[in-house]
C-alpha cells in the first residue's frame, strides 16, 4: 500500500542525532549516552527525502538517462516499504543480502545496489567513493549485463531463464568472480612470498611483514565470501521466497506454487558453491602460510637460543679472564713482591692466570651444559 508523505514523515522524521557540547558530554555518563543514540537510530530508519541516484537498464540491458529519486517515492512506486531501504544508501559494504517483494527483487551485494522488477534493473550509485573491491564488482556487472542478457555463448547464463533471474545471476556471477580474482592474486603474491622465505633467509623478516599482509587480504576475501554464502543460504532455505522470485510469471498471473522453484534453486545452489570454494580455498591458504609462519619462528627461535648460548660462553670466558687479571692486576699493583729482578716472574704469572681461566672457563662451561640439559 502506497505511504503518503505525510504519514512517512511522521512515522520516519530525518535522521538527527543530537549532539552536546564536550562540557555537557562530560556530566553524561556513558550508559546515558549509548542509550540516546540508540534510541536515535530506532526512531530514524530512514529519511524520505534522500535522494537516491541510479540508472534504469531495460529488460534488454541497455542504459537509460541517468535520474533520481527519493526514498519515499521508491517505495511508493515499486511497491516496497520503508524498512527495505534502510541500509540502500548506506556508504559501507554492509552485509550481501537479497530481499524478495512482490513485483521486485532487492539485491545488495557489497557496493553493487540493484532493484529488480520483470522488465526492467534500477541500479543505485552512492556518493561516497567506494572500496576498490566493492567498484570492481559493479564494474564488473555492468560490463557484462547486455550479453549476459541475451544469452550470450560460453557465459553460463541460461537464455530460458526469466528476466529477472537472470539479473540476479549477473549480480552473482560478478560477485563470485571477484571475490576468485581476489583469491588467486593474493595466492599468486603468496607462493612467491614463500618460495623467497625458503631461498633468501636473510629477508626473512619483510617477508614474514608481507605475509601477514596478505593474511590480511585473504581474510577480507573470506569474510566477503562467507556473507555471500549467507546471503544465498538464506533464500535458499526458503521455499516460499524462491518461488516468489520468478516476478515474470507472476506479472503475467501464472504464479509458482511453493515447490515450483527448480531453476532459482539450482541457481542459487552453483553460487553457493562457488562462494564456499573461495572460503575454504582461502581458509586453507591461511592455514598453509599459519604453518609457514610457525616453522619460521620455530626456526628463529632455535637461531636465537644458540646466540644466547654464545654469548653465555663469551661471558663465563670474560668472567674468567677477569677475576684472573683481576688478582694479577691487584698484586701487581699494590703489593711490593720484589720479583720485579726475576726472570721467571712473568712467564709465571701468565701460567697462573691462564690456569685460573681454563680451570673458571671448565666450571662455568660445566653449569651451562646443566642447566640446557634441565631446561630440555
Amino acid at each position: 500500500m502506497p505511504v503518503s508523505r505525510e504519514c512517512f514523515r511522521t512515522i520516519y522524521p530525518f535522521r538527527r542525532i543530537h549532539t552536546q557540547s564536550d562540557s555537557n558530554h562530560k556530566n553524561v555518563s556513558p550508559t546515558q549516552r549509548l542509550f540516546d543514540l540508540s534510541l536515535s537510530f530506532s526512531r530514524t530508519p530512514l529519511s524520505g527525502n534522500t535522494n537516491m541516484r541510479y540508472t534504469r537498464y531495460n529488460g534488454r540491458g541497455v542504459a537509460m538517462p541517468f535520474s533520481k529519486l527519493t526514498k519515499l517515492d521508491i517505495v511508493n512506486k515499486y511497491g516496497l516499504s520503508a524498512r527495505d531501504l534502510r541500509t540502500l544508501d548506506v556508504p559501507s559494504d554492509g552485509f550481501p543480502h537479497i530481499l524478495i517483494r512482490e513485483s521486485t527483487l532487492l539485491i545488495h551485494m557489497f557496493n553493487l545496489r540493484l532493484l529488480v522488477q520483470a522488465d526492467q534493473m534500477l541500479v543505485f550509485h552512492l556518493d561516497e567513493t567506494a572500496p576498490p573491491e566493492s567498484d570492481t564488482i559493479s564494474r564488473v556487472f555492468l560490463r557484462d549485463l547486455e550479453s549476459k542478457l541475451r544469452g550470450d555463448p560460453g557465459l553460463g547464463v541460461s537464455v530460458g531463464l526469466p528476466y529477472e533471474l537472470r539479473v540476479l545471476e549477473a549480480a552473482l556471477a560478478a560477485v563470485t568472480s571477484t571475490l576468485e580474482a581476489e583469491y588467486v592474486l593474493a595466492k599468486d603474491q603468496v607462493m612467491q612470498t614463500l618460495r623467497m622465505v625458503d631461498k633468501e633467509e636473510r629477508e626473512i623478516h619483510s617477508n614474514l611483514r608481507t605475509l601477514l599482509e596478505l593474511v590480511r587480504k585473504l581474510a577480507a576475501t573470506e569474510k566477503r565470501a562467507r556473507q555471500v554464502r549467507s546471503a544465498v543460504q538464506d533464500v535458499l532455505n526458503t521455499d516460499e521466497d524462491m518461488a516468489a522470485m520468478y516476478l515474470s510469471d507472476k506479472q503475467a498471473g501464472k504464479p509458482h506454487h511453493v515447490e515450483d522453484h527448480q531453476d532459482v534453486e539450482y541457481l542459487l545452489e552453483a553460487y553457493y558453491k562457488a562462494s564456499d570454494a573461495v572460503v575454504q580455498e582461502a581458509a586453507s591458504l591461511m592455514g598453509t602460510i599459519q604453518q609457514t609462519e610457525e616453522s619460521i619462528q620455530s626456526i628463529l627461535d632455535v637461531r636465537r637460543n644458540q646466540i644466547m648460548v654464545l654469548e653465555a660462553k663469551i661471558e663465563i670466558l670474560m668472567l674468567g679472564m677477569a677475576v684472573a687479571t683481576l688478582v694479577a692486576g691487584w698484586y701487581g699493583m699494590n703489593v711490593v713482591n720484589y720479583f720485579e729482578e726475576s726472570g721467571t716472574a712473568f712467564a709465571v704469572l701468565v701460567t697462573s692466570c691462564l690456569v685460573a681461566i681454563a680451570f673458571l672457563s671448565r666450571y662455568g662451561f660445566r653449569q651451562l651444559r646443566r642447566i640446557q640439559k634441565m631446561h630440555l
